[in-house]
């Protein structure tokens, strides 16, 4: 049985053999956020902002291995770099010109949150 050290440990590699931009939510985020203020049509046809955040959740799981949010001194999640990176993007597309009044990318923090914060809490709740 591995120790929480061993797992955090092994967590390091868990994208060693991945290049670095692909496993950088903000940098990701930044070439999603050039591609729409680009092409903000295709961007918006091809439903990237539904997309994000399957896309964004093992990157964001993998940052949460050591996250326990019942324990007193727990990291708050909005200091945690996926958040401020997603929030960040949310923030940017307020400013874009490409900016829709149904942009899905408004949803993106709130679906990250859904489908992978929530089921986090909803397990460590059922374990405790």
């Amino acid at each position: 049985i591995l120790s929480i050290d061993d797992v955090l440990e092994e967590s390091k590699k868990i994208f060693e053999d991945v290049h670095t931009d692909c496993c950088d939510i903000r940098k990701i985020l930044l070439k999603f956020q050039e591609r729409k203020e680009k092409f903000p049509n295709s961007y918006c046809d091809a439903y990237i902002g539904f997309c994000l955040p399957k896309l964004l959740n093992p990157l964001v799981r993998v940052q949460l291995i050591n996250w326990s949010p019942l324990e007193q001194n727990s990291t708050d999640l909005k200091e945690m770099p996926w958040f401020r990176a997603v929030e960040g993007f949310s923030d940017a597309k307020k400013s874009s010109e490409s900016k829709r009044d149904d942009d899905p990318d408004e949803e993106v923090l709130p679906r990250v949150i859904e489908k992978t914060i929530l089921p986090k809490i909803t397990g460590i709740l059922r374990l405790s």
